[in-house]
C-alpha cells in the first residue's frame, strides 16, 4: 500500500482554491511523496469555468452583484456553481499511478455511496453529458458519474501532462437548484441533487472521511495528513492574480 498526502482546507476563495489546485498539479513531479487528495471549501460562493471556456459567456455584472466570484479551473469540462459541497483535487504522478480511467472513478463514487447506505444508478438514468454541447456540468452526467434517482450528485473534470494527471470535482451536498442558467449562456437545466436531500443527518465530516475511504480503497492507498510545501505555497501566491484575471486556455 503506497503512502500519499491529505490535504484538508477551510473554505477558500475561488482565485486562491483554483491557484492550489494549479499548484499541486505543477509541483507533484518533485516531491517524493506519488499523490496528494485536497478537500476544501469555497467562500464566497462562486462560479468555475472549465479550462476552455470563454469568460465572455458569463453574465459577470450579475454574478458581481451576487457576490460570486468567477474563475477559471486548469481542469476541463463546463461551468460549475460551487455553493455548499465538498469539493477535491487528487494529484498523482504517473510514474507511481498510470490515469484511472472513467470505470474506476465511477467505482470511486459508487463505493462512496454505498458505504453512505445510498444506491446508486445503473449507467444511462441521467441525460449523458457527452451527448451535447452544454455550459453547465450539473445538466448531464458523465461516464465517471453515478447518479442517484435520475440526479447528479458529483462532478469531475481532469487534467493531464507528461509526467502528472489531476481529477478535481465537486460532490453536491446541497442541490445547486439551477443557478447557472441566468447567469451562462447555453446552459441546459440542472439535473442534480444533493446528498442532503436523501440523507439529511449525514455530517460533512462523515462524508468527507467516507470519501477519503473510496479513493484510498479503489487506488490502494494510505493517507497521511500533510500540508503544502514552501514552493507549492509560492507558487499558488504567484498563481492566483493570474487566476483573477480570467485568462484564456493555455
Amino acid at each position: 500500500m503506497r503512502t500519499a498526502r491529505l490535504i484538508l482546507d477551510p473554505p477558500k476563495n475561488a482565485f486562491l482554491n483554483m491557484a492550489l489546485d494549479e499548484a499541486l498539479f505543477t509541483s507533484a513531479p518533485k516531491l517524493a511523496i506519488p499523490a496528494t487528495l485536497r478537500l476544501y471549501g469555497w467562500s464566497p460562493h462562486a462560479i468555475s469555468l472549465g479550462r476552455r471556456q470563454t469568460p465572455d459567456k458569463v453574465d459577470m455584472e450579475s454574478c458581481r452583484k451576487k457576490g460570486m466570484d468567477v474563475v477559471k479551473r486548469i481542469g476541463g469540462g463546463s461551468a460549475v456553481f460551487h455553493g455548499d459541497e465538498i469539493t477535491y483535487c487528487f494529484v498523482c504522478r504517473l510514474d507511481a499511478m498510470p490515469m484511472p480511467d472513467a470505470a474506476a472513478w465511477r467505482r470511486v463514487f459508487a463505493g462512496f455511496l454505498k458505504n453512505l447506505g445510498i444506491a446508486a444508478d445503473s449507467p444511462g438514468q441521467c441525460p449523458s453529458a457527452t451527448s451535447r454541447t452544454d455550459s453547465a456540468c450539473f445538466s448531464g452526467a458523465a461516464r465517471d458519474e453515478p447518479t442517484i434517482g435520475g440526479k447528479k450528485f458529483v462532478g469531475n473534470a481532469r487534467r493531464k501532462s507528461k509526467t502528472v494527471f489531476l481529477q478535481h470535482g465537486s460532490i453536491l451536498l446541497k442541490n445547486r437548484q439551477d443557478v447557472l442558467r441566468p447567469l451562462v449562456e447555453n446552459a441546459s437545466p440542472d439535473a442534480s441533487m444533493g446528498l442532503l436531500e436523501i440523507l439529511p443527518p449525514l455530517s460533512r465530516k462523515r462524508a468527507r472521511e467516507t470519501f477519503i475511504d473510496s479513493v484510498a480503497d479503489e487506488f490502494g492507498l494510505k493517507f497521511v495528513p500533510g500540508s503544502y510545501t514552501p514552493e507549492e505555497k509560492s507558487d499558488a501566491a504567484r498563481i492566483e492574480p493570474l487566476k483573477r484575471r480570467l485568462p484564456h486556455p493555455r
